[in-house]
């Protein structure tokens, strides 16, 4: 039987953070993941930016989370020799009175972080009769690149393994290891990053993380030099040339990834209210988000059974929450060692 010190079931950005940040810690690590495509860390645009949402709110703990993630990154980075965050501001486009005035009163909260946009919005490209913003510092995370290049690394280090956990019958417990014999391995601690997956996870008594289905569309946007993401009751991200994503729905109505007619509707709609350039529609995706109560990650160790952990909830959030609440996870790990 395989021995580690920890195994993360679940390498989404929860679980793929967990386990770059308890091997920094010294610990032996395994991975198992599903392997699928479809998950809601690889649908991810992997977007960080320091005001959100329709109250322009400064996001919860940034001045805490934004340092932890991009230090988190480039560490990451350095191992995988290959770039994954990419840091840039953002811009905000008013749309309609109402956000110019919420923006008057909130501006002087978080003088720091946003501007004029500079350079100038091109008319041109999008329609912007009441101006907006720019946000720095702002970044976007290459999901698919750090989820893929992770997996290839931890494989290479031996600590990958493609296999579906059933935490109701491969888990088997004891005070100082956690046993999944279906699997043959064994560790000091078992730590759930499972998503939505979680639902259910006997486990995981209490834990209330609700799913939201998100669309995002791939875009090809001939003529548009914009290489800063651009917000405007939905996003447009570029990813190189002419293709840039756009999104996102949120439904709390479906617990599927299926794309829909009305998801895609909906987002060229809203983008069309700001673009002025016509676009084609080249990707359509969609996945199931976990978001707890209150839009707080859930995390922790289990008070009875402290070789169980578990990072959940991240919902939109995942690229600036999971660096620092992982460490935070493992350290409280590593402190029962």
């Amino acid at each position: 039987m395989t021995s580690t010190d920890a195994i993360v079931v679940g390498q989404g950005f929860a679980g793929t953070a967990v386990a770059w940040a308890l091997r920094w810690y010294g610990h032996r690590v395994t991975v198992i993941d599903r392997a699928s495509d479809v998950t809601a860390s690889r649908v991810a645009a992997g977007l960080i930016t320091p005001i959100t949402g329709q109250r322009l709110a400064k996001s919860w703990q940034f001045d805490e989370l934004w340092p932890a993630a991009t230090v988190f990154y480039r560490r990451v980075e350095s191992e995988l020799r290959s770039p994954v965050l990419h840091l840039g501001p953002s811009l905000r486009l008013f749309a309609d009175a109402g956000e110019v005035a919420v923006f008057g009163r909130q501006a002087n909260r978080f003088p720091e972080l946003v501007g004029p946009p500079d350079p100038p919005v091109v008319v041109e490209a999008f329609t912007a009769p009441l101006g907006g913003f720019q946000m720095a510092p702002a970044a976007w995370l290459d999901a698919t690149a750090y989820l893929d290049a992770s997996r290839r690394h931890f494989e290479r280090e031996g600590c990958y393994l493609s296999a579906k956990v059933d935490p109701s019958h491969d888990i088997e417990l004891a005070p100082d290891w956690v046993r999944l014999p279906r699997l043959d391995i064994r560790g000091r601690w078992l730590v759930f990053c499972q998503g939505y997956d979680a639902a259910g996870n006997p486990w995981l008594p209490g834990m209330q993380v609700h799913p939201v289905q998100g669309e995002i569309l791939t875009l090809r946007i001939a003529g548009l030099s914009e290489r800063r993401v651009v917000h405007r009751g939905v996003w447009l991200a570029p990813r190189g040339g002419d293709t840039f994503l756009a999104g996102s729905t949120y439904d709390r109505g479906r617990h599927d990834s299926v794309p829909t007619t009305r998801g895609r509707d909906e987002i060229c709609a809203r983008v069309r209210e700001f673009l002025r350039l016509p676009f084609d529609v080249i990707d359509h995706r969609a996945a199931v988000r976990p978001v707890a109560p209150g839009n707080r990650p859930v995390f922790g160790v289990n008070p009875e059974r402290p070789q169980l952990g578990y990072l959940n909830g991240l919902g939109s959030k995942g690229a600036l929450q999971a660096p620092y609440f992982a460490d935070l996870l493992a350290s409280r790990l590593v402190s029962t060692w």
